[in-house]
């Protein structure tokens, strides 16, 4: 399962490399989405419906989307939470989100384009509010990845040297890996 799928290009990829079957929502229809990869519904986390339950739910830079004018806590928490009810046991939940604080996405995606990204802290808080019991084993990840125009060997030494030597709360992405131990 695909939350806020957009136009379906992870889709896609769990499809092509990974041959998993793609169940895809948003609560917009995007234009380029290809229904060959992705079985679309439009719903939001909040009020799909859905009997299936899934091997894996995935979500990318989504979360900061759910009760954007607000940016409530609890929203955020239930939106989580939701996500239980589609997971299969043992299944597993990965979820990426832009950090707020990244020396690039804080002028540029922040200030620039105003999104509400997360900082490394608030996700992280989030993740442990959400999944606080012996019944999921989470872990966290962060990395550096930014799609550049230009010389492409100058921003990859830029992303190995972030990698390197920044704390790990100013990298571009903040990633949990959250794992149903009821099987």
């Amino acid at each position: 399962m695909d939350i806020g799928c957009g136009d379906g290009t992870d889709g896609k990829i769990l499809s092509e490399f990974y041959g998993l079957s793609v169940t895809g929502i948003d609560v917009y229809r995007n234009k380029k989405l290809d229904e060959k990869y992705v079985k679309f519904t439009k719903a939001g986390v909040l009020d799909f419906i859905c009997e299936d339950k899934f091997d894996y739910i995935f979500m990318h830079d989504v979360l900061h989307h759910i009760d954007e004018k607000k940016q409530s806590l609890e929203v955020h928490i239930a939106a989580l939470k939701r996500m239980i009810d589609f997971l299969k046991p043992g299944g597993e939940i990965i979820i990426i989100e832009g950090n707020r604080y990244n020396p690039l996405f804080y002028p540029h995606m922040v200030k620039m384009l105003g999104h509400e990204h997360f900082s490394y802290r608030y996700f992280r808080n989030l993740i442990d509010q959400s999944y606080p019991n012996k019944n999921f084993k989470v872990n966290f990840s962060n990395f550096e990845a930014h799609s550049y125009p230009g010389i492409i060997r100058f921003w990859k030494a830029y992303e190995f040297i972030m990698e390197k030597f920044m704390p790990e709360r100013f990298l571009a992405y903040n990633v949990a890996f959250i794992k149903d131990l009821n099987e």
